[in-house]
C-alpha cells in the first residue's frame, strides 16, 4: 500500500480530503465592510458557525471508494478502494489498496484544502452574498501562487462545504477543478458520505466519485500512517 495524494482523490478523499471537515479555531470571523447588506452579513455569520462545525472530532478513520474517468491521455478509468484518516489538527491520509500507474500523474493537480477556521490566515475571505439557502464565499490567497481564487459555497442548515472551485491563473495554464460533497451525521459530526468532483487544467480532464463508509469517530491512529 502507498499513501497517495491524487489530484481531487486528495481533495475529493479528504475530507475533503478534508475540505468538508471544519475545526473550531482562534481566527477572527470575516469582518464585515460598513453598511454591509444583509445578503452579506448572512455570509459572514454562517462563516462564523463553520469554524464551529466538528469542534470534537479528532480523529477518524473511514472506507474509500473512488472511481476515476480520465477524458484525456492516458484515458484510464481506474477504480480504487482505500482508507481515509483524519487526525487534529492537519493530518490527512489516504492508503489506497492498489495504486495504478495513472496515480502518478495526478501529483501536479492537488488543491490545497484548508479548514475553515484557518482561512483567515491564509486567504482574503470575501463573503459574497447568502440566499437563504446556501452562502458563497470567494477566498483569494494572500500570497502569489497557482490559484487566482477560489469560490465556496456553503450550506446554511449545516454550515458544511457544499462546493469548491479552484480557478487557475492564465499563467498557470488556466482551468479549473469544481468539488461538489455530501454529508451525513456520525456520532455528533458532519462526515463526507460521498463527493463528486472534475478536474479540467492542461494535460487533465477528468471525473472523480468518491464514496465513503464504516467512519470510526476520534480513534487512536499512529503517526506513521500520515507519513508518505
Amino acid at each position: 500500500m502507498r499513501i497517495q495524494r491524487l489530484a481531487l482523490v486528495a481533495a475529493l478523499a479528504l475530507p475533503l480530503i478534508a475540505p468538508g471537515i471544519a475545526r473550531a479555531g482562534q481566527n477572527d470571523p470575516v469582518p464585515l465592510a460598513t453598511g454591509a447588506s444583509s445578503s452579506v452579513a448572512g455570509a459572514s455569520a454562517v462563516y462564523e458557525r463553520m469554524q464551529k462545525v466538528n469542534a470534537g472530532l479528532a480523529s477518524y478513520t473511514a472506507s474509500l471508494k473512488l472511481d476515476i474517468t480520465s477524458h484525456s491521455f492516458p484515458y484510464l478509468s481506474p477504480k480504487l478502494t482505500g482508507t481515509a484518516y483524519y487526525k487534529k489538527p492537519n493530518k490527512n491520509a489516504i492508503h489506497f489498496d492498489q495504486v495504478p500507474a495513472l496515480a502518478d500523474k495526478f501529483q501536479s493537480v492537488y488543491p490545497q484544502i484548508e479548514p475553515p477556521a484557518e482561512w483567515n490566515a491564509i486567504y482574503v475571505v470575501t463573503p459574497i452574498a447568502d440566499d437563504g439557502t446556501n452562502a458563497n464565499f470567494k477566498l483569494v490567497r494572500r500570497k502569489n501562487g497557482r490559484i487566482d481564487h477560489i469560490d465556496v459555497k456553503v450550506d446554511d442548515k449545516t454550515a458544511t462545504i457544499a462546493t469548491m472551485t479552484w480557478f487557475y491563473k492564465e499563467d498557470a495554464g488556466g482551468g479549473s477543478i469544481s468539488l461538489n460533497q455530501e454529508y451525513m451525521p456520525v456520532g455528533g459530526n458532519y462526515v463526507v458520505k460521498s463527493a463528486t468532483g472534475h478536474v479540467d487544467i492542461p494535460k487533465f480532464n477528468l471525473d472523480i466519485v468518491s464514496a465513503f463508509s464504516d467512519y470510526k469517530i476520534n480513534v487512536a491512529i499512529a503517526d506513521r500512517v500520515f507519513k508518505p
